[in-house]
């Protein structure tokens, strides 16, 4: 076929022989969160299509059995796991080597467009991911986060001549200052990326706020689509999580954190345990600056609040179908939306969450779920007391829900679209 792929979708080598290469810069699993696993899911899929994928992780993890670099399923994960000393000293010579280099101009080109500490911040990721370009023939980088993997991309694309595909994320609402201050670079990288990516309409208009309006490919990140007879039955959930068969469950899944909305929930739990003696809450997800609390909550309401802390991701589908009600009292416009909410609905489950950011792309108010005022205990516990206390309005908001994510949230849909988006980015002669 003339634009690269094979009969099945996959792609054919291109120029002798090779698989295309891409560098990914951004949050790899571990830890689990909607966008590692968004990447984790994402490089998967283009392994299956014929690329040679390679992640650059963000963060350093010198002191876990992850760092350095693996192999998952056919992804190369390259970790930062080198010592403060060593980054340094890497970091020195690199610079040292580009002032004579051929790369000198592009390098400190961006120089002046950031403040040097944010600079050599990139740089010194920008070593590897220049090592990784070198090794491995990559043909598209494709970064993450205006503050993290976007300035490493940036460099290394304007280096190699490798196109670059920046996808932003919450960023510019949570860390405004930040951003204005490096807006100069922004505007850089939203006139030179090949591709813009966000992954809800909230995100991609988010460059307006610094004065910016360039065009936003928007691509959800999705979540995977099982058969509803392949997810767990409730009785076996139940039994899985050592749970009652009798009463109501509503959960929370997330990041242990106030952004998460976490505090709303355990301030909203007094007046739902008055209201429905016979309620239980579930609280999973990432260790976080509430997990003290949650372990509190669950400590003053014994059998009532069960805590799980780093959940592994098989236990998943069976809290998700011990619920009746899953939670979602995101803060803030920093919210691009949720995939916990779109997981929820894909195992059939209302959500009650807040209206912010671009979680009303995944929540429609009063079809899928119900939207309440961030930070309102009061409005969380009144739409959650009147969804359990509707059996026939739960079930169709769960039906509507999982309808809603099959038609726009299907993870093997989005990774096609990025698959195809990508693919359009490779030299003609690998295409």
């Amino acid at each position: 076929m003339s634009d690269g792929r094979m009969s099945d979708g996959r792609m054919s080598d291109g120029e002798n022989g090779r698989r295309p290469g891409i560098l990914l810069i951004g949050n790899y699993p571990p830890p689990f969160g909607g966008v590692p696993k968004h990447l984790e899911d994402l490089a998967a899929h283009l392994v299956d299509v014929g690329w040679d994928v390679h992640v650059l992780a963000g963060g350093t993890t010198a002191t876990t059995v992850h760092a350095g670099v693996t192999v998952h399923a056919g992804v190369t994960v390259h970790r930062d796991d080198r010592s403060v000393a060593r980054r340094r000293a890497e970091t020195i010579a690199f610079l040292a080597a580009a002032r004579t280099g051929p790369h000198r101009r592009r390098i400190f080109e961006l120089r002046r467009l950031t403040p040097l500490r944010f600079w050599l911040a990139a740089v010194t990721r920008a070593v590897l991911a220049a090592r990784i370009v070198e090794r491995h023939s990559i043909d598209v980088v494709s970064a993450y986060n205006l503050l993290g993997g976007a300035p490493v991309g940036a460099l290394v694309s304007a280096m190699y001549g490798v196109p670059l595909a920046v996808t932003n994320l919450g960023e510019i609402h949570s860390h405004r200052a930040e951003l204005e201050r490096i807006r100069p670079l922004v505007r850089h990288l939203t006139s030179t990326a090949r591709m813009l990516f966000a992954p809800t309409r909230h995100c991609a208009s988010s460059y307006r706020t610094l004065g910016l309006d360039p065009h936003v490919r928007v691509v959800h990140h999705g979540v995977r689509i099982e058969p509803i007879a392949s997810l767990p039955r409730r009785e076996s959930a139940l039994a899985e999580l050592d749970l009652p068969a009798q009463g109501s469950v509503i959960g929370f899944i997330g990041r242990m954190i106030h952004d998460m909305g976490l505090h709303t929930v355990l301030a909203a739990l007094p007046a739902m345990f008055d209201r429905s003696p016979d309620l239980r809450v579930i609280i999973a997800g990432a260790q976080g600056e509430l997990t003290a609390e949650a372990h509190a909550a669950r400590v003053r309401h014994p059998g009532r609040v069960h805590v799980l802390v780093d959940v592994p991701e098989w236990r998943l589908p069976f809290i998700l179908s011990a619920l009746h009600v899953l939670a979602v009292p995101t803060l803030g416009a920093r919210a691009c939306g949720s995939l916990a909410a779109a997981e929820a609905m894909a195992a059939c489950r209302p959500v009650v969450a807040a209206r912010v950011g671009g979680i009303p792309e995944f929540v429609a108010d009063g079809e899928t779920g119900i939207l309440v005022a961030p930070d309102s205990p009061e409005e969380l516990t009144q739409a959650v007391l009147a969804l359990i206390t509707s059996a026939g309005r739960m079930e169709a908001f769960g039906r509507a829900g999982r309808v809603k994510v099959e038609a726009e949230f299907n993870r093997d849909v989005t990774s096609r679209q990025f698959a195809t988006a990508f693919r359009s980015m490779l030299p003609r002669k690998i295409a």
